[in-house]
């Protein structure tokens, strides 16, 4: 509560006033984008009625085609958002190839996870959405998890009984971390597996069938122990800037060329921005974009698949780059990358600019994702091979992980 009232919350629960952004600038833009929620609402009503599908809590949507792409890249209706990401997403038949897998993972949570992950998790769930009311009411708003490594008696007041949602992310982050292993519970998976639980009305079963095709399909080794799919997809990011921005990718390149000729591997090419950039792909840009601008993107990532991520990184350099051409000091640029896309609230604006093939980056397909995806990662087996050849000591490879795991 503040001293006026409520604190000021928009549609989904979420804080409008942030670091980036005052209540007063959310309210000006969603005055706007309110009408156009409204515009498309009425839009996809008609379209749902000529498919003959209802529009009172759809669990069905229109085939795949041309004009739904359209649809669905200016935005899915709010109130049907996690049922269309679980239908679109083959969420129903994954659901009948394996009926009753959750509660059976559930069931062996208690002796078979790992105390490692068991503990990692319950020290995330109280830092998860601590803006949203579902996660952290507002009675509980003076507790600060910053304070918990101080001793007792400079500690604020602990959280009063969690809320169900915190209880139903405990549970789905320990049934994904037991069913997949050589993953485990990675930071990022928190706030993943939260915004899916407050779209699929906390279904947890619907829920782990998304952040496992997630993990799997979309963002493949990301989030495992090495990170190697992270570094994977960040050094396609890059490879993507330098071809398709190149006076970015003049403005990022912090590494000199005898630096770049000595180092081998993936690391070759990457300059120090890369690190930033690691967080937009492992946590889908939660905590890096506003909400309603991560969740226009989930729409396309579920509809249209991972090239979308990349899509939407790109217009993000590409709309920084005002920002950035005058600096000099790479580290300005360095802060600069983090901090600009947490104000972007134009969603409409970034989601055009991403997806149009004419002077955006709609020429970016799935498949140059993978094959640049397929090329980095067996340079990297290469490398490892000729890494444990060398038995003189004098040489070591370079590819490693480029972030740690929490």
């Amino acid at each position: 509560m503040t001293a006026s009232g409520p604190v000021p919350r928009d549609r989904y629960g979420f804080k409008k006033a942030s670091h980036y952004i005052t209540v007063d600038e959310y309210d000006a833009w969603n005055a706007g984008y309110t009408d156009h929620l409204t515009r498309r609402r009425k839009k996809w009503d008609v379209l749902m009625r000529s498919y003959g599908l209802t529009t009172h809590n759809p669990i069905r949507f229109p085939i795949k085609s041309e004009k739904v792409k359209r649809y669905v890249r200016k935005g899915i209706p709010p109130e049907w958002r996690g049922s269309a990401w679980f239908y679109y997403a083959g969420g129903p038949g994954l659901l009948k190839e394996n009926p009753g897998q959750y509660q059976r993972l559930l069931a062996q949570v208690g002796t078979k996870l790992s105390e490692t992950d068991r503990e990692h998790i319950e020290r995330d769930l109280h830092r998860t959405f601590p803006d949203n009311i579902r996660f952290k009411p507002d009675s509980t708003s003076d507790f600060d998890t910053r304070s918990e490594h101080l001793p007792n008696k400079k500690k604020r007041p602990p959280p009063p009984e969690e809320t169900p949602l915190i209880a139903s992310l405990r549970r789905l982050l320990q049934v994904i971390a037991l069913h997949n292993p050589s993953i485990g519970y990675c930071q990022s998976l928190n706030f993943i597996a939260a915004l899916l639980l407050l779209f699929l009305n906390a279904d947890e079963e619907k829920a782990f069938i998304l952040l496992n095709q997630i993990t799997t399909l979309h963002l493949p080794g990301t989030h495992g122990l090495t990170l190697s799919g992270a570094n994977t997809d960040i050094a396609v990011l890059m490879s993507l800037v330098k071809d398709y921005l190149p006076a970015v990718w003049t403005k990022l390149t912090d590494r000199s060329p005898e630096d770049r000729r000595n180092t081998a591997g993936p690391d070759a090419a990457l300059p120090t921005i890369s690190l930033a950039t690691t967080a937009w792909f492992m946590a889908l840009f939660i905590n890096t974009l506003p909400i309603e601008s991560v969740l226009r993107t989930w729409d396309l990532l579920f509809f249209e698949g991972s090239k979308s991520l990349f899509r939407i990184a790109l217009q993000i350099f590409s709309l920084s780059l005002p920002i950035i051409e005058p600096l000099q000091d790479s580290m300005e640029v360095f802060g600069a990358v983090q901090r600009f896309p947490r104000g972007l609230t134009d969603v409409n604006g970034l989601i055009e600019g991403a997806m149009r093939r004419k002077g955006g980056f709609g020429g970016v397909s799935q498949e140059l994702i993978d094959v640049r995806r397929r090329e980095l990662r067996d340079g990297a087996k290469l490398e490892r091979i000729d890494t444990a050849s060398k038995v003189n000591g004098k040489w070591k490879g370079r590819w490693r992980g480029r972030t740690v795991r929490g």
